[in-house]
């Protein structure tokens, strides 16, 4: 209904008659108070499904309204770094969970018990707080699980020479098929190194086969140096693949996310590490390359009786949670509370291609995928995502010197000299 159909008496004068009629068509945003909420986000899951969250969290909230700021991922921290110094502008912000959010957590407020309670079908919700510590400060809710495979394309692969339905399992085995893949004029990997995604895509599988889960823990803590040999071989093990030729000649001066994605969605590379949610998931592979051309695996083990060797790299794909300067707070708290909602969670696992973590999705909601079948069956052995837990000096340092190291500009043992000052000047570590 679009206004407010009062009750009138049944003889008015022609004046009352048609102040009534007037009163009762009153819209309903005029009849009480909007609030409009600012939210900071770079909408994972894809606008399609962002527009049905808005459009379902403003029904249920007729009185308050949702402006988006959407900014690439990639851009988003040069966005909101000027809002957390001047602590103005949106209510709601998005955030990596782990230490990118603790490192900005005078942007936000601790979320009260009433709101950290419309988290308790969720599978976890750790990583919006501090230490991931349930007992520590909470910053923010999240919504779904993110983490890292490798997708493969099977016409590639056959192609090459290989068995699309045995793709590589080890890192000998990968650099083999690269040499096949290379030889029919195909890219092995499709790579971007620029911003961010070296930390969170590459940096948490290679470590698999190296750390333990108290070495990630102590990563954490700022009791692991990069020193040590286990993660002095994760950076030897990341610079084979620019220097061993696995990659595209570009990977240096591109970002992941279009330009390396974009590299494998067009068919001319036969694999690339990415995630399993968001833009650049089976989805979106699936529709460019046809889903009966799309794997899902575990990155190859550089070390394959590692304990974590056969594992998932899987974290809260983002927090969600109310900026520390906001005037709107009880508004902001129910759109963060909106984001951990069943309704919500069947949002994202219809439109968004996501996985949720509320537990009472409708599971007949997950589309038919190959992709997303093997997905579904990798995430079940879950680890720590170590890549979350480096500071944002170390990421910085991590990603401009893979980048320095493929362009022969930079040796290892230079890298390990520069993430070890990274890490000693991390002020969240020390």
């Amino acid at each position: 209904m679009n206004g407010i159909l009062s009750r009138r008496p049944t003889r008015l004068s022609a004046l009352g008659a048609a102040t009534a009629l007037a009163i009762s068509f009153v819209p309903m945003a005029q009849a009480q108070d909007v609030t409009t909420i600012k939210v900071l986000n770079w909408q994972p899951g894809g606008p399609e499904y962002w527009a049905a969250l808005v459009e379902a969290f403003e029904a249920e909230h007729p009185d308050i309204k949702v402006e988006l700021e959407t900014v690439p991922f990639d851009r988003y921290p040069e966005v909101q770094g000027p809002y957390i110094a001047t602590r103005s502008g949106p209510d709601v912000m998005e955030q990596n969970a782990g230490l990118e959010l603790f490192d900005r957590r005078v942007a936000y407020q601790e979320l009260p018990e009433d709101v950290l309670a419309a988290g308790g079908d969720l599978l976890t919700r750790s990583g919006g707080c501090l230490n991931y510590d349930l007992d520590e400060p909470c910053y923010g809710l999240p919504f779904g699980l993110q983490g890292n495979v490798m997708y493969y394309n099977k016409l590639v692969l056959s192609e090459a020479g290989l068995d699309p339905d045995n793709p590589p399992a080890t890192w000998e085995e990968f650099g083999e098929a690269c040499e096949k893949i290379n030889a029919v004029g195909k890219t092995c990997l499709a790579l971007g190194m620029t911003g961010v995604f070296p930390t969170y895509w590459v940096f948490p599988e290679i470590a698999r086969s190296y750390l333990t889960e108290d070495d990630m823990r102590a990563v954490l803590a700022g009791d692991m140096p990069w020193t040590d040999p286990k993660m002095v071989s994760i950076l030897e093990a990341m610079a084979d693949i620019p220097t061993k030729g696995w990659s595209n000649s570009s990977a240096p001066s591109i970002s992941m996310l279009p330009d390396g994605a974009d590299i494998f969605a067009s068919g001319n590379a036969g694999f690339a590490g990415t995630i399993i949610a968001d833009a650049v998931n089976w989805a979106a592979f699936g529709e460019a390359l046809g889903d009966e051309n799309l794997g899902a695996m575990r990155w190859p083990a550089v070390e394959p009786g590692a304990p974590l060797a056969k594992s998932f790299s899987g974290t809260e794909s983002s927090v969600f949670g109310v900026t520390s300067w906001t005037s709107k707070t009880e508004a902001a708290q129910e759109f963060v509370k909106f984001v951990a909602s069943t309704e919500n969670g069947n949002l994202l696992t219809e439109l968004g291609g996501g996985i949720p973590l509320n537990a009472n999705v409708d599971p007949s909601l997950f589309p038919k995928s190959s992709a997303l079948e093997q997905i579904r069956e990798i995430i079940k052995t879950p680890t720590i995502h170590v890549g979350v837990l480096l500071s944002g000096q170390e990421a910085d340092a991590l990603g401009r010197g893979w980048q320095e190291v493929a362009l022969g500009r930079l040796t290892v043992d230079d890298w390990v000299e520069r993430m070890q000052v990274a890490l000693e000047e991390s002020p969240g570590k020390n």
